[in-house]
């Protein structure tokens, strides 16, 4: 059957019972199919139902046991059979975790879906449906069996293989039967000591040798199972039947020579619909199993939404003729039980396009004892989270959280849809904040050098999340091996994508990678250090799980090769790489700031006896071995030392034998708990664990002779010198980095002095210094934290960084981004300071550095005990102040009562910004909100507010003059305007065309679910590349079946809906796309529609479609930015090498670079070359025709090309409600 084919109508509600969905549409549930263009399998399905299901049947398969069944929390479906155990659906990340937890023990059999990434724009966005690394890894490690994957396509098994083969065996160049290589010349500094490389050849092989003696290899622990089709037109065969269902003697009775027979009592059937059943424990009933006596208080708390709980009937005939089959035997099964049919076994049934699945628990005489049916598509929480961090307990977050979006741009003010629905939003308000102790925003002042760990745990604890980390090098942050939702945890805390501008990935494991892929989607802004050999590595496996181009992945971020044996300056600080001892290329470091350092190991196994022996054996050089030992012993202020279970990790007594001095800044990492009484620490999570090495006090380093400070030339001062040292000369109060005095004078004026000290701060060179970077506060006020940061070469990039997420700022050139930048002014405030006063809402664009800002009242009587300078720069200063800025007012602090009224404020974290509604398209955080008249923007941080700011009027030119994109969104807009004054002239054309004229494309984004969720600056974007309006007229085409796909609709007005197919066509395409395997992958880049808010969902023909819908065949429209679908032959590494690697230059001799005129020529060839053909065709409603704006194939593909993960979320679709 068709891998697009309908469900039967056997599986669907009641025709009359409607089904909502976001965006306009309304259809009856008898319209929801698995597919589109399948009328023929629905058909069959309806009349196989009624031919092949008689009675004695249906009431058979009615009395099958109901399977327990268990939603995951992290995602995903478990399910008990008898027959091999339990069976999981959907394997999201830790899972394995979630069956630990709950007490149900980890299955061994998983089915894997056909979406294997999460691509549901928002928090959960790239999140890996298919993490099979770790299931595999426990089920032969600690469970001592292999693991069994259920694949739908011969491709996906294919593509695990090549996935697991490296990062179980690592790369194969490495371990290739012939001529393998010991390392790549690449990842290494040409003046790097040979005898110290690794010899990765040796090294893997050693780790790869099991103590039986025999060689890893994959087969040991995976097996595959795949899906079988039935022939067309034929049931499946030799597949498990419902029991016989006992006759009883005295309830049988003959009429007219007919035998009457009745049955045991049954569930009544409804029908050929069959019986309803409960589908899964609901997280309600999973925090009573975690908390008995929490039960009621954890119910009160869910809404009836939140119940997981889905009620749907469904047939034996269904299976038997509609489905795909996959067979799972218990382990030990002999061939003749299998071909004999006497053995017990679990089936299942993969309904057409993978929406459902129906399980059988089938017994030794082939009868089904029990079943369970769930949703082909893996649900995972909005409000996932980092688990435990801070100390928070996910499930029981996961447990009292409503089902709401977590893309929210602001906590306080992307509350409610409505800005008039106060009292929905004072409920949103709680739920967010809770009790009155937490109403202030969250708010976290990074260090400029110091550690937060995000996770500290490992694959096989079921508390915690793996290990991952932030490390802060002048408040700015770069992420070490992030988990998955990093990004989303962290935004709880304040802290907003924007300030992360780095990824350091030590290996691709699972647990160390898997929130890589999720960032990079999601963050193009981001750089990724790592060596090109992890990096290749890293490309070539999301590559192979995503089905996106290894291309188009490079092209996502920017990769800064770690080099070993080269310091890598990023951010102001120096890193050092290494490579450690670990079963696949792995890497740690030592970064040094400002006379302080951190050394991180990262994951390897450092036995000094084990590394005596390896030497010993020749798999390790003297130098190498050495380099090992050293790696723990250096002198730094922080050592963060992973632990964990020898071969491939340290062993914990390792740890505890080391010296005294070591150990003192020793936090160990990747292990759940040490014993009791141990000396050793765990290092704390969350960012109230922050550990804060800039305020740590520095060694006397002089007085034992081992280090001076660096001596400064003339008057300036090294970015890498001592802290203490330097905050002798300079400081954000005074200085600016980027203007100074003669040649050979200080760049910066003295800063923390005292007395008559502080007063020369304000002159440099005999003048007052006219600071960039200025305090403005209290004249009695301490200085605020944010303006003690020292300054750093990077600051002027950050800027950038900071206001490319302002839209437009991208589309500039250099020379407008540096016009941009002149023109830029950073403050710093105290708390309560107002940093954009109600009237110049409007008047300035505002992006705050450092700290959090909320609205306050204006009427609230800001406080006039401010020594006011003049407006003439410099006069009427007072001395301790050095201020530039004409103080704008302070607020009086909030007391307990403001905090308990709960009112509704815009707040601004570090990375936010505020401005006209050009520029900051959120309503609630524009100078438009309907609060901005009335309301200032206060600094609320106790550190301080550091803010960025540029007179709209100057930044409206540079705009203007240098930004294409910017100029046809003012065009627009004049437009609309000129519309408007016709409308209210009475004048003009008619109203119908004004209307059409007056189109607002921003509200249509915003009522789409999808989009929605982007963030400002493809919003904007996405808004300038509309086209039109255009008008389509009754039953026109908007597309027809064989037209070029070259656009893609939105929809204005009116209604649009699909043509159903003919049978023969259906018959004549089902046959076309089945002719090989590799055409598989059109089950999951088909004819399938994406609803939003009820999950993956197809809708059938006829179904219309309306106000806010996206319509496009977006896998056609960027067939060049997705995998060869072909791809290389399985088995030969040079042509996986050659397929990946097609678009990189090797001509550097530091590492491979990604080549920008190749990755310009594949989407040039995407726009220009050979374009695919629609297989649909989509007519304008019967009753007004439609209005639709459109985007041009020629704009729109370079527009997903810069933004994968939401091309990711559009693939598959044809329609996004």
């Amino acid at each position: 059957m068709s891998g697009s084919g309908a469900e039967g109508s056997a599986s669907t509600p009641a025709a009359s019972a409607p089904t909502s969905f976001r965006g306009g549409i309304s259809l009856t549930a008898g319209q929801v199919t698995a597919g589109v263009g399948s009328a023929e399998d629905v058909e069959t399905a309806q009349s196989s139902s009624v031919v092949y299901d008689d009675p004695a049947t249906i009431r058979a398969y009615q009395a099958v046991r109901v399977l327990d069944q268990t939603e995951l929390p992290r995602g995903g479906v478990s399910v008990e059979t008898a027959a091999v155990g339990r069976i999981q659906f959907g394997i999201p990340p830790e899972t394995i975790k979630d069956s630990m937890r709950l007490g149900l023990g980890v299955p061994s059999v998983y089915i894997v879906p056909v979406d294997r990434f999460c691509t549901e724009t928002g928090p959960a966005l790239g999140v890996n449906l298919a993490e099979f690394e770790f299931p595999a890894y426990f089920n032969f490690f600690v469970q001592q069996k292999r693991c069994t994957l259920i694949v739908d396509s011969n491709e996906a098994e294919r593509s695990i293989r090549e996935v697991f083969s490296e990062t179980l065996l690592g790369p194969e160049q490495f371990r290739r039967e012939k001529d393998p290589i010991t390392f790549e010349d690449e990842d290494f500094d040409p003046d790097y000591p040979p005898e110290m490389m690794p010899n990765f050849e040796k090294e893997f092989r050693h780790f790869r040798i099991m103590p039986n003696g025999k060689e890893l290899v994959l087969e040991t622990l995976l097996k595959f199972r795949h899906f079988q089709s039935s022939k067309e037109g034929q049931p499946n065969e030799n597949i498990g039947i419902p029991p016989e269902i006992e006759e009883e003697e005295e309830d049988t009775k003959e009429e007219d020579g007919v035998k009457e027979i009745t049955m045991k009592e049954a569930p009544e059937a409804d029908d050929q619909t069959g019986p309803t059943m409960k589908t899964s424990f609901s997280m309600p009933e999973i925090t009573a199993m975690l908390h008995a006596d929490d039960t009621k208080r954890m119910l009160s708390e869910l809404d009836d939404e939140d119940e997981w709980d889905v009620e749907k009937p469904w047939t034996f005939s269904s299976t038997k003729w509609i489905g795909d089959v996959a067979t799972v035997y218990p382990d030990g099964v002999s061939d003749e039980d299998i071909a004999a049919g006497n053995c017990k076994r679990a089936e299942i049934f993969k309904m057409p396009g993978g929406q459902e699945y129906i399980l059988h628990d089938i017994d030794e005489n082939n009868a089904i004892v029990g079943k369970a049916r769930f949703s082909g598509n893996v649900e995972v929480h909005e409000f996932m989270s980092v688990d435990g961090f801070g100390g928070k307990d996910l499930m029981m977050e996961l447990a009292t959280r409503r089902r709401k979006s977590a893309s929210s741009r602001s906590s306080f003010s992307s509350l409610a849809d409505s800005e008039n629905s106060d009292s929905e939003d004072d409920n949103d308000f709680d739920d967010m904040f809770g009790n009155s102790d937490s109403l202030l925003p969250p708010t976290f002042y990074p260090p400029s050098f110091g550690v937060t760990v995000l996770g500290n745990s490992h694959g096989f604890d079921k508390q915690g999340s793996t290990s991952g980390y932030v490390l802060w090098i002048n408040g700015r942050g770069v992420m070490i091996d992030p988990p998955p939702y990093s990004t989303a945890t962290l935004g709880r805390e304040g802290i907003r994508p924007g300030t992360i501008v780095g990824m350091i990935l030590t290996h691709c494991h699972a647990d160390h990678d898997a929130g890589a892929f999720q960032k990079i989607l999601t963050d193009s802004r981001v750089a990724v250090i790592t060596t090109p050999t992890i990096y290749k590595s890293f490309i070539r496996k999301y590559a192979a799980l995503s089905e996106l181009s290894p291309s188009l992945l490079r092209h996502s971020h920017r990769h800064i090769p770690a080099i070993i044996g080269t310091p890598l300056r990023f951010q102001g600080a120096t890193f050092h790489f290494t490579y450690t001892l670990h079963t696949i290329p792995c890497v740690g470091f030592r970064v040094d700031w400002r006379g302080r350092s951190m050394v991180f190991t990262g994951d390897h196994f450092n036995s000094p006896p084990a590394i005596d022996k390896l030497e010993e054996t020749g798999v390790l050089s003297k130098m190498r071995a050495n380099d090992l030992r050293h790696l723990p012993l250096q002198e730094t202020d922080l050592l963060l030392h992973e632990a964990g279970a020898p071969p491939i990790h340290t062993p914990l007594d390792v740890l505890l034998k080391l010296p005294p001095h070591v150990k003192k800044h020793l936090y160990v990492v990747h292990t759940s708990a040490l014993p009791e009484g141990c000396e050793l620490r765990v290092a704390p999570t969350g960012t109230a664990g922050t550990i804060r090495l800039d305020e740590m006090k520095l060694k006397d380093q002089n007085a034992a002779g081992k280090r001076q400070p660096p001596r400064l030339g003339g008057n300036s001062i090294p970015e890498d010198s001592p802290l203490e040292n330097e905050i002798m000369y300079k400081s954000l109060l005074t200085n600016n980095e980027y203007e100074y005095g003669d040649s050979g004078r200080d760049m910066f004026t003295p800063s923390l002095l005292t007395g008559n000290s502080r007063q020369q701060a304000g002159t440099v060179s005999g003048r007052r210094a006219n600071p960039r970077i200025s305090f403005v506060g209290k004249a009695s006020a301490e200085p605020p934290l944010v303006s003690m940061r020292p300054p750093s070469s990077t600051d002027a990039w950050f800027i950038l960084n900071l206001l490319s997420a302002v839209p437009f700022i991208t589309s500039l050139s250099y020379a407008h981004s540096m016009e941009v930048l002149e023109s830029a002014r950073v403050d710093a405030f105290c708390i309560n300071d107002i940093v954009v006063p109600m009237n110049r809402r409007t008047e300035v664009l505002c992006v705050v550095w450092e700290g959090t800002c909320m609205e306050r009242d204006h009427s609230e009587n800001p406080m006039k005990d401010i020594a006011r300078p003049s407006n003439r720069r410099g006069k009427g200063l007072r001395a301790e102040n050095s201020m530039m800025q004409v103080m704008q007012g302070r607020h009086k602090p909030l007391t307990e009562k403001d905090l308990n009224t709960r009112k509704r404020v815009g707040v601004w974290q570090a990375g936010d910004w505020t401005g006209p509604r050009s520029l900051q398209p959120e309503k609630r955080l524009s100078g438009e909100s309907s609060t901005s008249d009335s309301h200032d923007i206060v600094a609320m941080s106790k550190q301080g507010v550091k803010a960025i700011t540029i007179e709209i009027s100057k930044l409206h030119l540079i705009l203007k003059d240098g930004s294409p994109l910017y100029r046809r969104y003012l065009s627009k807009r004049s437009r609309q305007a000129h519309v408007r004054a016709l409308q209210r002239a009475g004048s003009g054309p008619s109203r119908h065309n004004l209307d059409i004229e007056n189109i607002n494309v921003m509200e249509l984004i915003e009522s789409n679910s999808a989009l929605a969720k982007l963030s400002a600056v493809q919003k904007r974007h996405l808004e300038s590349l509309t086209e039109g309006p255009v008008i389509y007229n009754s039953n026109q085409p908007l597309w027809n079946d064989g037209d070029p796909v070259d656009k893609a609709f939105l929809i204005v007005a009116g209604t649009v809906s699909f043509v159903p197919k003919h049978k023969h066509q259906q018959k004549n395409k089902a046959s076309e796309v089945r002719d090989t395997d590799s055409d598989i992958r059109r089950d999951r880049f088909a004819d399938k529609l994406l609803a939003r808010l009820h999950g993956r969902q197809a809708i059938s023909s006829g179904v219309s479609f309306s106000r806010g819908h996206f319509l496009g065949d977006i896998s056609k429209m960027v067939t060049g930015l997705l995998a060869d679908k072909h791809g290389p032959e399985e088995g030969n590494q040079q042509n996986i090498d050659d397929f990946h690697d097609a678009v990189e230059d090797h001509g550097d001799d530091k590492g491979a670079h990604f080549d920008i005129s190749n990755h310009e020529q594949m989407i040039a060839n995407s726009i220009e070359g050979a374009t695919p053909e629609h297989e649909s065709t989509l007519l304008a409603g019967k009753n007004g025709g439609c209005v639709v704006m459109y985007f041009p194939k020629s704009s729109l593909v370079p527009f997903l090309d810069k933004y994968p993960g939401f091309l990711l979320s559009l693939l598959g679709t044809q329609v996004v409600v």
